[in-house]
This record gives C-alpha cells, sequence and structure tokens, in this order.
C-alpha cells in the first residue's frame, strides 16, 4: 500500500457480475488500486470518457492537479478513451476538502463525462509536468496458501491416494508379439493411443517419444457456371510425434 510513485491503470470496459449492485468495473479498479499511489503520487487513468462519472468520487476526492484529454489514435476513439492525470492528495489535503469543494469537483467530472467527445485532445507536446516522487524500497510479501508445503503434504493425505487412482491412472501396458504382421494403419492406432510412447534410442539420439492424434481442417473453393462461390470445409485427423531429445532437442513429426 502507497508504495509506488506512479500509476498506469486501463481497466475492463464493463460491468460487475454478482448478484446486486453491478458496478463499472472503471470505478471498481480504480477504487481498489489508487491505495497503491503513494501521496503525491501520478495516477494516468485511460477509460472511456463517457465514464468518467463512474469515477467522480475518487476522483474528487483523493486526486488533485487532474487534467482530462481526449484521446486520439485510431483504437482510442473506437472505444472513446480519454486519459486522466492527476495526483494524490494527502490526507491533510483531504482533511481540509469542504464538501462545497467535493461538489463542486464531481460536478465537473459528470459534466466532461457528458461532453468528452469536446475535450481538448492529448497533445503532441507535453503542456504540464508531474514531478513523479522517488520510490522507496518495495518488499513483495505473499500472503496467500503456502502452496509449496501443500504439495509436499497432499500425498499423505488419504482422500488424495483414493482420488490418484482415478486422476493419475497408470498407464497402459500392452506385451506381446501381435499374431500378424501390423500394417501402417495398426501402427498408427497404436501410436496416437499412446501405446508406443516411450523412451528411445541411446547416446545422443536418446529421445523421449509422444503420439497424438491432431485434428486439421482444409479449406477448397469452387466456382459454379452463374459465378456462385462455394466454399467447403473438411475436417480430418492426422498423427502428430513430438520428440525431446536428451541434449534439449525438441522436435515434432507430423
Amino acid at each position: 500500500m502507497q508504495s509506488l510513485s506512479l500509476l498506469y491503470l486501463n481497466p475492463p470496459y464493463d460491468f460487475e457480475c454478482g448478484e446486486v449492485k453491478n458496478r463499472r468495473m472503471e470505478e471498481v479498479f480504480l477504487e481498489q488500486f489508487y491505495r497503491w499511489l503513494k501521496p503525491g503520487g501520478v495516477l494516468v487513468l485511460v477509460i472511456p470518457g463517457q465514464r468518467l462519472c463512474a469515477c467522480d468520487r475518487v476522483l474528487a476526492t483523493h486526486f488533485k492537479d487532474k487534467r482530462v484529454y481526449r484521446l486520439t489514435a485510431p483504437e482510442s476513439v473506437k472505444y472513446g478513451q480519454v486519459v486522466v492525470f492527476g495526483v494524490r492528495r494527502t490526507r491533510g489535503e483531504r482533511e481540509r476538502l469542504r464538501d462545497s469543494d467535493l461538489t463542486r469537483a464531481r460536478d465537473l467530472i459528470d459534466e466532461m463525462s457528458r461532453k468528452w467527445n469536446e475535450l481538448r485532445a492529448l497533445p503532441d507536446e507535453p503542456n504540464t509536468v508531474y514531478p513523479i516522487p522517488e520510490s522507496g524500497p518495495l518488499e513483495l510479501v505473499y500472503n496467500g496458501l503456502p502452496l509449496d508445503e501443500i504439495e509436499d503434504l497432499l500425498p499423505r493425505s488419504s482422500a488424495y491416494r483414493q482420488a490418484s487412482r482415478i486422476l493419475f491412472a497408470p498407464p497402459s501396458r500392452i506385451e506381446g508379439r501381435p499374431l500378424t504382421p501390423l500394417d501402417s494403419g495398426h501402427i498408427a492406432l497404436l501410436a496416437v493411443s499412446s501405446l508406443l510412447d516411450g523412451i528411445f534410442g541411446s547416446g545422443e539420439s536418446r529421445h523421449i517419444a509422444a503420439w497424438r492424434s491432431v485434428k486439421s481442417c482444409s479449406c477448397t473453393t469452387e466456382e459454379e457456371e452463374d459465378g456462385t462461390i462455394i466454399q467447403r470445409e473438411r475436417e480430418y485427423y492426422t498423427n502428430e510425434l513430438t520428440l525431446a531429445y536428451a541434449d534439449g532437442r525438441t522436435a515434432i513429426l507430423k
């Protein structure tokens, strides 16, 4: 918390998926991640202009020296994007804000949200400089599950031992000499059924072989006498062999 000097935020442009009170994701992301900025840190927020109103409370309360520009790149025009620059306020600055100041700031943001396409385009040459405060040392702390310890203890669980018979079934082994010589079709079926997988060769040629069946699709185009174009797609299966050599080389044969 409060360790970043610069935060670039481009949240999903969608609503929450819940039973009640499905807020805009722009608001949810901003409310969650602005807290990572240290006081005096700079926010760069890229969202659709018409969604500025969803972020008016956080922007008005926690950020000063705000500037909003319309983005003009083709992809930005497609989504009606604007960019918001702002500097996070200190606690003292927030406590000195009056209700009238917050109301006026939110009204201004809401008006820009309604008239976002009239905003000034982001200039090629900067007309404002935001100093980025120096960041201190950052310590990453993992507060999740101890996955390594769980992985070590899991095989000792009786439930895991029972489920492992299904989850990790032993590979099928078929031994013996066929009654008649195998033709290419038999070999292909054995290969894609993983019955010919294993370790082969010796020395530099020693490798692991794994077969599988892969679905492919071919497309053909035909033109009728009346000029009608007919496209046909045909799905078929091919065999693919993956090789992994002891020296790290890999190969895929189709």
